[in-house]
């Protein structure tokens, strides 16, 4: 694995496939901040010492201008971490990176992109292909839209979780590049 270490990162989103994601960042050197409304994913991933915050403004604070992973599996999860006072929106840095690991519809994404751009950052999706084990290992297909100085921006977090990484062109490009569950 290449060294992350002294980037910092923010992550949201600690399913079954996101902790090990976040896991692997960790171990790689990055500096991990992330926050999960489940009291009992927050405990988990307090014992793995990973930096933990109650709310995704507090991320932001952490993370600046650096990437925020969302590891989201509805497209309420992703509006809920995006909006309302204590959302990633409310103190976004102008500089910062998002991007999208999950499956979220084209129409979602395009919308997304449009939201965070509009505040000065920028959105990539990038849909994580693959299952907890894949995750551990270190072996996700990943699809990747958006701008190609974010794709190289990204590419060595991608690489330390993904082993098959494919930049598809524009916002939505990722997502329209893998099958729909």
């Amino acid at each position: 694995m290449a060294s992350l270490t002294g980037i910092s990162v923010g992550f949201l989103g600690l399913g079954d496939v996101g902790r090990p994601v976040l896991r692997r960042l960790k171990a790689c050197g990055a500096n991990v901040h992330a926050t999960s409304r489940s009291p009992a994913l927050r405990y988990k991933m307090a014992r793995d010492a990973v930096n933990l915050y109650k709310a995704p403004s507090e991320v932001n604070d952490q993370v600046k201008d650096g990437i925020i992973f969302l590891m989201l599996s509805k497209q309420g999860l992703i509006d809920a971490f995006l909006n309302g006072p204590d959302g990633l929106l409310s103190n976004l840095a102008s500089s910062a990176l998002i991007v999208d690991l999950g499956q979220t519809s084209l129409d979602a994404t395009q919308k997304y992109a449009k939201i965070v751009e509009a505040s000065g950052a920028h959105w990539m999706d990038a849909p994580a292909i693959g299952s907890e084990q894949d995750a551990m290992e270190g072996r996700l297909s990943i699809r990747v839209g958006g701008r190609k100085e974010d794709f190289d921006r990204a590419r060595p977090l991608l690489e330390a979780i993904g082993r098959d990484i494919k930049h598809m062109g524009e916002i939505g490009s990722g997502q329209a590049a893998v099958p729909t569950t």
